[in-house]
């Protein structure tokens, strides 16, 4: 004689499937979840070396719009203003890096003005207004910066700015300009600029 089932009760039944609920969960949750360890963020020399493609072993260190003016008016730095969608500034950001290791100056400010140029940034007007006298001056006699561009600053003077391949006329491109003879000048005539911003930096 079979023993005769009792129903199960109402709570035991909610309780098991509570239960398969939150095994189904669980199963999903610990399926997709990312065990990676999380990202460290990156140097600003290795995000230098991302965005243009020269040596991790670089000196660039990224600074604002507003500390780019702080150092025009006060400071003693060299900034190089570019941005890696120009497609002079790479060979530039290297002939500039090798020049610097050469010397030993240990940074050189990165001033990214993309942006700022294009929503005519208050403090990008300023850096403008600053650098008048060495800007070019277009048809439509607005200044702006164009990359790539390099300043030499010591105590709020500038003492030397470069800005040899932002305006360019022609369609030439960048290996045609920068022959190794060309590029073998330019590396002495940046280190002239240095050697002249080294002299007044303890």
């Amino acid at each position: 004689m079979k023993a005769e089932r009792k129903p199960m009760a109402t709570w035991q039944k909610i309780f098991y499937f509570i239960s398969f609920v939150f095994l189904i969960v669980a199963f999903i949750y610990l399926g997709t979840k990312n065990y990676n360890t999380p990202k460290r963020s990156l140097t600003d020399q290795e995000s230098f070396t991302q965005e243009y493609g020269i040596s991790a072993n670089n000196v660039f260190v990224y600074k604002s719009a507003s500390e780019v003016l702080e150092t025009l008016n006060t400071g003693t730095a060299i900034i190089f203003m570019a941005f890696p969608e120009n497609k002079w500034s790479s060979s530039y950001a290297d002939m500039l890096n090798e020049v610097a290791l050469k010397f030993g100056v240990e940074e050189i400010y990165y001033y990214n003005f993309k942006n700022d140029r294009s929503n005519n940034n208050h403090y990008y007007e300023n850096i403008v207004n600053q650098l008048a006298a060495y800007i070019q001056i277009l048809d439509n006699d607005v200044q702006n910066i164009y990359a790539p561009t390099v300043v030499f600053v010591r105590d709020g003077e500038i003492i030397g700015y470069d800005d040899e391949t932002s305006i360019m006329h022609g369609d030439t491109s960048v290996d045609e300009y920068w022959t190794p003879e060309k590029r073998s000048q330019k590396i002495v005539d940046l280190g002239v600029y240095f050697q002249k911003y080294l002299e007044g930096v303890s």
